[in-house]
């Protein structure tokens, strides 16, 4: 079993853009919920930006049944890339109710807008499900009204 998560941005650069910080963008399917957290600034005086993110793929299935069978069975192998607004590697373990939560940061010549939007494809155990993640009002609240760290933990935890 194998899980692929792929995730594809499209950002914009001016030098007069007041850049928004943070934003959360939130998709699901029937199985995963993706999230991704950016945190991003400007640099002074220069076309480009400072932009940390961080991805968080949620098994949204029965995880103790999951569970259950990678022990009495064998473990359900998990990969998980994505691309967002820099480049990102991923990483591979055995599948978990939080997978892939990958940190990057980076100067970038892009960053994220709420427009933006992040195709997610995540392939296991022989199944595949796409779907698309979005700005989210409601996260990004969220994550606005807590302080680097808080917000951190809480993007680490199951997002359902």
């Amino acid at each position: 079993m194998v899980i692929v998560l792929s995730i594809g941005l499209v950002g914009c650069v001016n030098k007069d853009m007041d850049v928004t910080s943070p934003l959360v963008f939130y998709g699901e399917s029937d199985t995963w919920t993706g999230t991704l957290y950016v945190e991003q600034s400007q640099n002074d005086g220069e076309n480009t930006f400072q932009v940390n993110q961080l991805s968080n793929l949620t098994y949204k299935g029965d995880f103790e049944k999951i569970s259950k069978r990678q022990i009495d069975e064998d473990s359900i192998p998990v990969h998980s890339s994505f691309e967002g607004v820099m480049r990102s590697g991923g990483n591979s373990s055995q599948i978990q109710e939080t997978t892939g939560r990958n940190k990057s940061s980076s100067h970038s010549d892009e960053y994220a807008t709420k427009d933006d939007e992040f195709k997610v494809v995540v392939e296991w155990d022989n199944k595949k499900e796409t779907f698309i993640m979005t700005f989210n009002e409601e996260k990004t609240s969220k994550a606005q009204r807590l302080d680097k760290e808080e917000a951190l933990r809480y993007f680490y935890e199951p997002q359902k």
